[in-house]
């Protein structure tokens, strides 16, 4: 959409539309005036064009060139409100859904909606800022970008925490995102030196989303550790260093230690597949005295390595858990199509497990069944029978964690069973519940 720019003598309001998962977004341009606004349009309303975008690729180059900019001082922290509010967001995206209305705190500010690829034509959740309230092309608070895609089969989430400052490292991860069958994509939101008061950790600035324990991102990430919860996943954090940086090392992985990691630790075997994939690339890993870029001060790692979220800002962890891999590169390196087969190799997509914790309840409207996510399920088959042990039928295909059963008949019994599904097979059917209809 052209911007027309002040100067030109003419108040001008443009409005972009377009359908996003059934929802509309909307765009703006300049307006002359500093107080004025367009006729028939709020400056709530005024939002970054981006929903036009045709691809995941081009919606994240869109975000990122609308972002707080380095000394501009325009990342705003979220409250403790927003936050909290912008965690329960992202446990309800990690769990399936995107129909839900987002907390009375971030909704003016935030948005939530699918996105379909124009390549692959998978449909994704997404929650991002959007408001652009004086029209200056840059969003307002710089809070950052969530992206779930609900039908995934790898436990990944790949992250981008300096977009702007580690050049092309947002796009690289949301390849990876795109390309791997992953999870989830983390964005932060402005330059990580777009505000210039001091972090949590008072060795680095607010908005740098690897630094601050106060940022939507280290929420985001917390919250995605907490949906897990002892189930495999990781967290790949995707950043940038200098050419004079580590020299003569184009990648270096850490899980956020100083010491050589164990053997059997996640960040050895993505190092192995990097370097049968790469081998004129000299890639390496704490323990190998090449660098120093370990991350132990990353409050995303540390707190994914065992310290509590109220300590991450001064408290080192003293052992790694695996969930964390730190990935330094040189420029040449940050390309997504290089690191698809070594990240699909080291993660390959696990079988998936049997649904647990399923529960029926009855009510006016139904009988909701509801259970915990199965690492690795893409979709879920809810399964209905009228005796213990079945037969059952398939009732419902799914890709959230509940669903409500519409069609009983009042003080029949009925017994369920929930199995989980993706491209490796389908999983043995969970524990069955019972429940009589009201």
């Amino acid at each position: 959409m052209p911007f027309i720019r002040k100067g030109t003598g003419l108040l001008v309001a443009v409005v972009m539309v377009a359908a996003c998962g059934g929802g509309e977004w909307f765009g703006r341009t300049d307006v002359d005036g500093a107080n004025e606004e367009p006729i028939g349009v709020s400056t709530e309303a005024l939002e970054i064009p981006c929903a036009a975008a045709p691809t995941l690729e081009a919606l994240v180059a869109c975000v990122r060139d609308a972002m707080p900019v380095r000394g501009s001082e325009g990342y705003v922290a979220p409250s403790a409100t927003a936050l909290a509010e912008i965690g329960d967001a992202v446990t309800r995206m990690m769990n399936g859904y995107c129909d839900f209305e987002l907390g009375a705190s971030i909704a003016p500010i935030m948005r939530l909606r699918t996105f379909t690829d124009g390549e692959n034509g998978k449909k994704y959740c997404v929650m991002l800022e959007v408001v652009d309230g004086n029209g200056d092309g840059f969003v307002d608070r710089g809070w950052g970008t969530f992206i779930v895609d609900p039908s995934a089969s790898r436990e990944l989430s790949h992250q981008a925490p300096h977009p702007l400052s580690d050049l092309d490292t947002e796009l690289e991860a949301v390849g990876l995102f795109k390309r791997t069958d992953a999870r989830s994509f983390l964005l932060c939101g402005a330059h990580r030196h777009a505000n210039g008061t001091r972090a949590c950790d008072r060795d680095y600035q607010k908005a740098d989303c690897a630094h601050d324990a106060g940022s939507m991102f280290f929420v985001a990430s917390r919250e995605i550790a907490r949906f897990y919860g002892s189930r495999p996943h990781h967290q790949i954090q995707w950043h940038g260093m200098g050419t004079d940086t580590c020299e003569g090392v184009t990648a270096y992985l850490s899980p956020g230690m100083t010491g050589a990691p164990p053997a059997d630790s996640p960040v050895r075997t993505l190092d192995a597949e990097v370097e049968a994939a790469h081998p004129t690339w000299s890639v390496k890993m704490p323990g190998s005295g090449t660098c120093t870029l370990n991350a132990t001060d990353n409050v995303e790692g540390r707190h994914l390595n065992g310290v509590s979220p109220d300590s991450v800002c001064s408290t080192a962890a003293t052992s790694t858990s695996g969930r964390f891999i730190h990935v330094e590169q040189k420029r040449e390196a940050r390309d997504p199509l290089l690191w698809v087969t070594p990240v699909t190799r080291a993660f390959p997509i696990p079988t998936p497990t049997p649904p647990t914790s399923v529960n029926a309840t009855a009510s006016g409207g139904g009988v909701t069944v509801s259970w915990v996510a199965s690492t690795g399920a893409s979709s879920y088959a809810v399964q209905r029978g009228t005796t213990s042990g079945g037969p059952y039928e398939v009732v419902a295909n799914v890709s959230t964690t509940s669903w409500v059963d519409t069609n009983v008949v009042s003080r029949f019994r009925y017994y369920y069973v929930v199995t989980a599904t993706n491209s490796r097979g389908t999983s043995a059917p969970s524990s069955q519940v019972v429940v009589r209809a009201r």
